[in-house]
């Protein structure tokens, strides 16, 4: 009984440290908008490591972005492109952080983020990216950016 007891206790623990662990990745996993003079927005909290992840969506399917002013465009890792069954173009090639890469030319029908959403929007599927979607200019440029301390205002022009 007391061993019971204390399986208990340690799953519990676990599942809150891993609770804890995800929320401090990704502080935006729901993105709350707002509306201010007609203007949608969203508002969004830096993770830990100063970074950007939010959770939206591509053609309908949930996907962690991670937002990068340095890239040029979105860019979407292999296997999350095949499961949602984004096409795949032209190869073209790519620099990286991590040096030069390929990657496929492919469009979006549809890229959402709270209430914000672009639709046919440019992007590259990227077989040496793994995790989140890079969320570049080829979406970022159709909003304004604000950056106050650690939050980061996304809004309608």
């Amino acid at each position: 009984m007391i061993i019971g007891m204390w399986v208990l206790a340690l799953a519990l623990a676990v599942l809150l440290v891993n609770r804890s662990l995800e929320r401090s990745r990704n502080p935006n996993d729901a993105v709350v908008s707002s509306v201010d003079g007609g203007k949608r927005s969203i508002s969004l909290q830096q993770n830990r490591w100063g970074h950007y992840l939010v959770t939206g969506s591509i053609n309908g399917s949930a996907i962690d972005f991670l937002v990068d002013t340095g890239a040029s465009t979105v860019s979407i890792p292999a296997d999350f492109a095949a499961r949602i069954g984004l096409p795949k173009g032209d190869s073209i090639p790519i620099s990286t952080a991590n040096g030069m890469g390929v990657a496929y030319r492919t469009r979006i029908d549809s890229l959402t983020i709270g209430d914000l959403e672009i639709r046919n929007a440019t992007a590259h599927i990227n077989p040496g990216l793994s995790g989140e979607v890079l969320l570049g200019m080829s979406v970022l440029k159709h909003y304004e950016l604000v950056q106050r301390g650690n939050q980061l205002i996304i809004r309608e022009p």
